[in-house]
């Protein structure tokens, strides 16, 4: 089968081009270069910053969102200002670290505002996985294609403590998303198609990391 990503595979392919984030030449407690901090709402408290990390995936260093101070109906983004995009290839290592009740941590792209982007959902107590659109400031569902069933979500265990890898392709309305190395949904929606920037999020008092942040801009 083809699609507007062409063949489809199995293994995570880039391109030339790509701008590669691991925070490693950045002082740990400080605030990474090229990056805005932001949420849906004003009194969100969150905080983000280098810290070194023994565990990370590339040497040592992690972006690192604590939980604390925020209400479970908090956003907090994390948005690369460097690339904007219409078409790209997003990926990013990330580990859910705890939280209270709403465990999660995902991906962002054609982040116009804060009302209007989209974003991947992993979640640890709902144990799914929810492509997610913002616009005009609402949130909605968009269903997904998997082996060939349209579904609201993924069910998929996310534990907590655990390193994942996690890649978003999009292409005009199209969009396809893999977890490891394969391939997780293929999902269609014209909902959003200006261009925007990429970048990561969290809900509430989500407390995660993410490491090896790829933008591959296509377009």
């Amino acid at each position: 089968m083809r699609s507007a990503f062409g063949a489809v595979a199995v293994l995570v392919i880039w391109g030339f081009g790509a701008d590669n984030v691991n925070f490693d030449a950045v002082k740990p407690g400080t605030a990474p270069p090229n990056w805005t901090f932001l949420s849906n709402r004003p009194a969100d408290r969150a905080r983000w910053e280098v810290r070194f990390d023994p565990s990370a995936p590339s040497r040592g260093n992690v972006l690192e969102k604590d939980g604390g101070g925020m209400a479970e109906a908090d956003y907090p983004l994390a948005v690369f200002d460097k690339v904007i995009c219409h078409d790209g290839d997003l990926s990013v290592k990330f580990r859910i670290d705890g939280g209270s009740r709403i465990r999660t941590a995902g991906l962002v792209w054609r982040f116009v505002d804060l009302n209007n982007y989209y974003l991947l959902h992993f979640s640890v107590d709902q144990r799914n996985i929810a492509l997610l659109r913002v616009l005009n400031g609402k949130i909605e569902q968009i269903p997904v294609t998997s082996d060939k069933l349209v579904l609201k979500t993924i069910a998929h265990d996310i534990g907590v403590g655990q390193w994942y890898v996690t890649k978003v392709s999009f292409r005009g309305d199209h969009i396809r998303a893999f977890f490891g190395n394969r391939v997780l949904f293929d999902a269609s929606d014209e909902g959003l198609m200006a261009a925007g920037k990429t970048g990561v999020w969290t809900r509430g008092r989500t407390m995660a990391s993410f490491d090896d942040f790829r933008i591959d801009r296509k377009n």
